[in-house]
């Protein structure tokens, strides 16, 4: 989804953070369906399906369409803006309102163009055009998810309580003996970006989140930018004030997407508006940047990368040579081993010395010493 949202840049205090092991769960769901187009979890993916029986396999193919496409999330279950624990959120999901449930998960049939509208359960009872919408959509993305989708609709109850069977049997079996790991730099993420806002502001904060974020500062106001508006689809533009909620999650599994949501809550006396944008460990995104060599090590390699300079090398290895010397032992003309001699020379391979008409080359030793400190530093 395309958005633009605005806040004060003295909001600080509206900000935020979550992290939901339910909703982690969920996420990496999503990213077992759909691990090719995030490459950096092909390992775990790997070994995740290698812990999944017959059974389990068969449900998250059930489920597939609520969970391989985009990741699920039920905010009005589990808040994104708590710190929870993973058997304090099964049984929310157990015990909550059933439309909570229910009414979320038809929600995300009838989206239009991602963007999901309220959706009553009574209203899908009684519309049999609403039900065929539904059931056209899922069978088209993913067919096996339809018998989910008829229970949801005939008995939201037995799917809940299924859902919720399904979710506990992943976590046991994939997320459970993980978890501590997992939420330990979770927590480190969100104690190191609070200081970021504290000590530098705002814009520093909500700026390093991630690169598809555009961050500006609009006089008295902070723009955040997720994406420029594809054709025929304007961005969804919130205006939050001090008392509106941005909450900001990092996940391990969001990389290499970012996800940007907005919804309003019911409190009395006043509506409240809540954005949600997750993003990836810092230390995910430090990981996903290809590694850059150093420009004195690129510099040495492209002065080497030639077998005529290469032979030159070795030949100066043992001792320093005249040009007429290595024009002779290697079989080219005095000019040609001088423009190569120039590029060696100019990287810092080697040195000139004249002696009466001769000019000699001799090694720089304290090269050689640079380019396999390099060497070492590029492959650790």
């Amino acid at each position: 989804m395309n958005m633009r949202v605005c806040l004060p840049a003295s909001a600080a205090g509206a900000v935020v953070f979550g992290c939901s092991p339910a909703l982690e769960a969920l996420r990496s769901l999503h990213v077992l369906g759909s691990v090719r187009r995030h490459p950096l979890h092909i390992s775990w993916a790997l070994r995740t399906r290698e812990r999944l029986d017959a059974e389990l396999r068969n449900e998250i193919d059930q489920f597939a369409y609520w969970c391989q496409y985009r990741p699920l999330a039920l905010p009005h279950i589990w808040r994104p803006d708590e710190v929870s624990s993973w058997p304090e959120e099964l049984v929310a999901l157990r015990e909550a309102p059933l439309e909570h449930y229910a009414e979320h998960l038809l929600a995300e049939t009838l989206a239009v163009n991602g963007r999901l509208a309220p959706v009553r359960l009574e209203e899908v009872h009684a519309d049999p055009v609403l039900r065929e919408r539904a059931e056209n959509t899922v069978r088209q993305r993913h067919p096996a998810s339809v018998r989910v989708l008829r229970e949801l609709i005939e008995d939201p109850e037995r799917s809940r309580q299924r859902f919720a069977d399904f979710l506990s049997a992943y976590w046991e079996s994939c997320m459970a003996g993980e978890w501590p790991n997992l939420q330990r730099y979770l927590l480190a993420d969100i104690a190191a970006r609070s200081r970021t806002g504290f000590q530098d502001g705002l814009m520093s904060m909500l700026e390093g989140l991630a690169p598809q974020l555009r961050v500006a500062q609009e006089g008295p106001q902070v723009s955040i930018t997720l994406a420029p508006a594809r054709d025929g689809f304007a961005p969804l533009e919130m205006n939050l004030t001090e008392q509106d909620r941005l909450v900001l999650v990092p996940s391990h599994f969001a990389w290499p997407l970012l996800t940007i949501g907005g919804r309003r809550e019911l409190h009395p006396g006043r509506d409240r508006q809540s954005v949600q944008i997750t993003y990836a460990l810092d230390a995910m995104q430090r990981t996903a940047q290809p590694p850059a060599p150093s420009e004195e090590l690129l510099k040495l390699l492209r002065a080497a990368a030639h077998p005529t300079r290469l032979q030159i090398l070795q030949l100066l290895a043992g001792r320093s040579r005249s040009t007429r010397e290595l024009a002779g032992l290697i079989g080219l003309t005095e000019p040609a081993i001088s423009k190569h001699l120039k590029l060696l020379a100019e990287a810092g391979w080697a040195e000139p010395e004249r002696h009466s008409y001769y000019v000699y080359y001799r090694l720089v030793r304290a090269t050689q010493g640079r380019f396999t400190d390099a060497l070492d530093r590029l492959f650790g």
